[in-house]
């Protein structure tokens, strides 16, 4: 679960943002910010992290080495909800994209 909290954070941190370039993080002192990009680059890396543990997981089940089939069928579960979270936000941000792209100056 410590992915989910993980990937909550960095979505909190990116609502949070209120027009300026760079967001607050966690443990940071005021006037220190987190760009977006890295807040991004951290989403892809948890998203990446949990489909890594889901496999891992999985693999033990069929190879034996674990019979926790309920932990396996979790991790997997919540690295598909991360994975279609991340698809949700990749076409917002598009979505946002374009039309300011069709915006007239």
């Amino acid at each position: 679960m410590s992915n989910i909290n993980q990937i909550s954070g960095l979505l909190q941190n990116i609502t949070n943002q209120s027009g300026s370039k760079q967001i607050k993080g966690d443990g940071q002192k005021p006037g220190e910010g987190v760009s977006f990009s890295e807040t991004i680059k951290d989403f892809l890396t948890a998203v990446n992290q949990s489909q890594k543990t889901a496999g891992k997981k999985v693999a033990d089940v069929v190879e034996g080495k674990s019979e926790n089939l309920a932990e396996a069928m979790t991790r997997l579960e919540e690295s598909k909800l991360n994975f279609q979270l991340l698809l949700e936000i990749r076409s917002r941000l598009l979505d946002s994209y374009k039309e300011i792209q069709r915006m007239q100056v």
